[in-house]
Formats: C-alpha cells, sequence, structure tokens
C-alpha cells in the first residue's frame, strides 16, 4: 500500500477508518494481526495529545514535524525515520507543560521511576513505540504519518467522546478480525443506575472522590463524573482508579487529561499492589466507589500472595474466617469475589472515619448464590451480608453487554447501615423495567432508559414489596437467589378449566368458518353430490 505525501497534502484532514490504512501496511510488512492494535493505539494516543495542543510537534515530517528550527537541527537524521526516532527518544520532554495538569504524578502510581505520563508512551510496559517504528521501512513510516495526519484528526473531537472512544476504535478492530472476545464495556444507562443510587448520599457535598478498582480506560469514571456534574451541586470532581494493563492505563491517563478531570490513576494489580487500601493518601474517603470487575478472573497465580495478605494484620481486603479461625478465601477460578472484599474492606473504613460511602458494582450471578451452605463462597457471603453494608441488589435483564447475554447483578453498597436487602427483579412481566436498546449491537439488545431508572430506583429503596418485581429480606443469610425468592407470574394459572374450554370452541368454529369460505370446501362438496 503506497499512499504519495503530494496526494495527501492536498487533503482535508478528518477523522475516518485510520486503523484499517495502517493495517493494511502491517500487513504488508508480515506483522502478526492480533498484534495490530498495540500499534494502532499506539499512534492514537501520540496523536491524541498532538490535537489537543499537548506536544510541541505533529506528525508533518514534509514541514519539519513543526518543530522551531533549532529543534529540527538537533534531531535531524539521515532519513524521516531517523528524525521521528529521535523525536519519540525525547518525548518527556516535549509536552507543552502549560497545557498538561495531570500528566505528572508520584512515581508509585507509574510503571516505572518517572512521574512524567508522557514517558509512557515509549515504554516497554505501556507502547515501544521505538520498535513499531524501527519495524517499518522508512516509506512505509511516512505512510503512516500521513494516514494519522490525514485520517486521525481529533482536534474537534467533544470532550464528552472521550470516554466512548476506546469503545469504538476497538470494536471496530476486532470485528475486522472477527474476534469480540474480552469486549465487556458498561453501556451508559448502567452506569447511570448506578450513580443515581449513590446520588443521595453526595449530593450536598462540594467535593466528590469516585474510584474504580479496575478502572480501565477510565469511561465508568467519566460517565459517573458526568453524570454527578449534572445532577447535583459538586463543584470538584477527584477520580481515583487502579489498571493492571500498561496499555489501557496510558491510554485513561490521555482521556482523561483531556477531560479535563483531576485524576490519580495507578499501574498495577489491585488485588495482590492496590494503591488506594487506605482510601485517599491514608487518611480521606472515596464518596462514591463503582466497579464492573472482570467475570471469573482466575487468580491461581496469586493465591499465595493473597492469601499471606489476607493473615497478616492489615490486610487489604475484608477478611472472613472460619469456626476454626482460618482464613476463608474464594474459588481460585472466581477472582470477582475479591475485589467485592477489597471494596468491603474500603467501606468498613469509610465507616470508621465516619464518613458515609456509597458503591455499586456490577457482578455475574455466580457472586450472589453459587456453592453450597457450607462452601467458602456461601461463608464469605454470609459474613458480607452480616456487615450490614448491602442495602439493595439488582438481577439485570439479559443482553446488557455486548459481549456476553448472561444475566448479571448490581450490588448497591452503603455505609448507613441496614439489616436488610432489597431485591429486585428487572425482567418482569408485571412492570417495563429496561427497553430495547437504541443503538444495540452484538449481543447487547437491552437497556434502561431515564423512567426505567426512575422506578428501579423507587423499588430498590423503598421498604414496600411488590409481588413479581421487589422484595425485601433478612441479610441473616449465605445466598440469595433473586428469581427464586420474587417468582413470577405464571399465566396459565389464572385461567379456568371453563375458560379453556370456551377458548378451545371459539378457536375451533374459527378453524370452520376459514374453512367453508375456502374455494376448495365448495369444490370438495361438488365431488361428493356428482
Amino acid at each position: 500500500m503506497t499512499i504519495h505525501s503530494s496526494f495527501l497534502s492536498t487533503q482535508k484532514k478528518e477523522l475516518k477508518d485510520y486503523y484499517w490504512a495502517y493495517s493494511d501496511i502491517l500487513r504488508d510488512i508480515g506483522i502478526n494481526e492480533s498484534t495490530y492494535d498495540q500499534r494502532i493505539m499506539a499512534f492514537m494516543a501520540l496523536k491524541l495529545l498532538i490535537d489537543n495542543d499537548m506536544l510541541s510537534f505533529n506528525l508533518e515530517y514534509t514541514n519539519n514535524f513543526s518543530l522551531s528550527y533549532g529543534d529540527y537541527v538537533e534531531y535531524k537524521g539521515k532519513d524521516t525515520k531517523e528524525t521521528f526516532l529521535n523525536i519519540i527518544k525525547d518525548i518527556e520532554i516535549l509536552g507543552k507543560q502549560e497545557n498538561l495538569h495531570y500528566f505528572h504524578q508520584d512515581s508509585k502510581y507509574n510503571p516505572d521511576k518517572s512521574k512524567n505520563i508522557l514517558t509512557y508512551l515509549n515504554h516497554y510496559k505501556t507502547f515501544e513505540l521505538e520498535r513499531y517504528i524501527l519495524e517499518l521501512p522508512n516509506k512505509h513510516l511516512e505512510n503512516v504519518l500521513d494516514i494519522y495526519t490525514y485520517q486521525a484528526d481529533f482536534r474537534n473531537y467533544p470532550k464528552e467522546g472521550y470516554k466512548d472512544l476506546y469503545e469504538k476504535t476497538v470494536s471496530r478492530m476486532k470485528k475486522m478480525s472477527g474476534d469480540l472476545t474480552g469486549q465487556h464495556f458498561t453501556q451508559k444507562s448502567i452506569i447511570h443506575l448506578m450513580c443515581e443510587m449513590g446520588i443521595q448520599g453526595i449530593k450536598d457535598n462540594e467535593k466528590l472522590a469516585i474510584y474504580d478498582p479496575t478502572s480501565g480506560t477510565g469511561s465508568m469514571l467519566m460517565e459517573s463524573a458526568d453524570y454527578f456534574k449534572k445532577h447535583t451541586k459538586v463543584k470538584e470532581i477527584e477520580l481515583y482508579g487502579q489498571e493492571m494493563h500498561g496499555q489501557t492505563w496510558l491510554l485513561s491517563k490521555i482521556f482523561l487529561e483531556i477531560s479535563g478531570y483531576n485524576n490519580k490513576i495507578a499501574y498495577g494489580n489491585t488485588l495482590t499492589n492496590p494503591a488506594f487500601a487506605d482510601g485517599i493518601n491514608g487518611n480521606d474517603n472515596f464518596d462514591f466507589i463503582i466497579a464492573n470487575p472482570p467475570f471469573g478472573v482466575d487468580w491461581k497465580h496469586n493465591h499465595e500472595e493473597i492469601t499471606q495478605n489476607m493473615q497478616s494484620r492489615k490486610s487489604n481486603f475484608f477478611v472472613v474466617r472460619d469456626e476454626k479461625g482460618k482464613v476463608v478465601t474464594p474459588k481460585k477460578s472466581d477472582g470477582q469475589f475479591l475485589f467485592m472484599m477489597h471494596i468491603i474492606n474500603l467501606m468498613k473504613k469509610e465507616n470508621k472515619r465516619g464518613k458515609r460511602a456509597t458503591a455499586g458494582i456490577i457482578s455475574s450471578a455466580t457472586l450472589i448464590s453459587t456453592g453450597s451452605s457450607t462452601s467458602s463462597e456461601a461463608k464469605i457471603r454470609k459474613a458480607i451480608f452480616g456487615e450490614n453494608l448491602v442495602s439493595a441488589v439488582l438481577e439485570q435483564p439479559p443482553a446488557m453487554f455486548t459481549n456476553t447475554d448472561i444475566t448479571s447483578h448490581i450490588w448497591f453498597l452503603d455505609t448507613l447501615p441496614t439489616s436488610k436487602i432489597k431485591v429486585v427483579k428487572a425482567d418482569s412481566k408485571e412492570e417495563e423495567l429496561f427497553v430495547s436498546h437504541p443503538n444495540a449491537k452484538d449481543k447487547m439488545k437491552h437497556a434502561y432508559n431515564k423512567e426505567n431508572i426512575k422506578k428501579l430506583k423507587r423499588y430498590l429503596t423503598n421498604k414496600g414489596d411488590k409481588k413479581f418485581v421487589c422484595k425485601s429480606l433478612s441479610n441473616d443469610r449465605c445466598e440469595i437467589n433473586i428469581s427464586q425468592e420474587i417468582g413470577f407470574r405464571d399465566d396459565s394459572e389464572e385461567l379456568s378449566i371453563d375458560a379453556l374450554i370456551a377458548e378451545l370452541d371459539g378457536l375451533m368454529k374459527d378453524m370452520c368458518d376459514d374453512y367453508q369460505k375456502n374455494g376448495l370446501f365448495s369444490l370438495a362438496i361438488k365431488a361428493k353430490v356428482a
């Protein structure tokens, strides 16, 4: 694939399917298709900062990368490739500091010793830009720079759109290869419901701290912050999170920087090295915790380390012990229990500080009802329920996510103690509590509209029960099967025998009438007479 610079220089800069064009080049030089996204995202990350005026150079190599004359002379090599490599090697000093507000954070939150986030645009734990450049012949590199200059123009991209950019880009790239695995994005209507449930506790706050222990690209943090800005009097919002995948961590820092949110996103594994195990700086609290931990994540490789932490005096988890005093751990194949135990531990600390905090956590059905009454999962659940922090649990309808149509739950936690757990079943015949998704894609078919959220909040917070919709349960239990507890209306039970006979008679009469009106009926009568 060859793109001539003379042709592109006359073209309008716009936002198109740049990933397709770059993929053609990667295919041409024999790069494994499974690694395309790393390279595509690396150049996208660079271009996002360029187009938001956060770097002192751009990708226009025919215009000396828009460097000053002195800088260009310093970095100039024998060709475009060598010049660009020299620039990238020095990228941490090429930021426009007046436009970068949250791109320095304590190195303990970063993948390496540097406090400067720009360092990680070219780092082995995130994006290896040098390697991606070196693998390209000079002409191919120039084509890539042209593609991102003319087909990846983010200058007028709306700031509120950055929370969806990663999802949109990855979804398109995955469809390109027919791979839809791992794309477990949380749709906005779910986040809005989770925020609406937590709004009572923070609506009068002037300052709000939100935390996501599995923050990904920061989309849930940004969406919840936007929601609270629109629906509360909060004037200052701080976002905290942790992400173990380096590339995703860096993209979240870029998206949050561009969106203008004060943030601190830690790199690393929340289960083995939680950056915020003691809240903010060890002496302040999170007002709202929002999370969609990975379903069924395997933690066997960290089993010894996590178990030792649970046995320590200052554990990062809510620790459960059996009747013999032995620490109880969940199955090694289901780490979502550990994320819940991490969040419960934080909530208990907020309680000790005398400060209110709320949380919304998405889980699969296994978190609330798997295992026998003597299993480790049941013991952990019983202990969690006994802390009086779980105020409600919602059983969502199926098909709420792009890559799975399984039923999921949302747990709502509140440091205001409660001895009752309100359970609600959204997929009820009694009332419309969800709708068809207006932009359904892949397996995601359903969503909540504003009226659904209003009704669900009422059922989740009010004390009264409604048959086949919601019910208040004692928290002295080790599991909850919401469908079984709430039940469902069996329409057949409401029909009497007489009504069934009358309905059958009516159907037979209609069939006879239709048959007699049919032309074949008259022909059959004539044939019989003859």
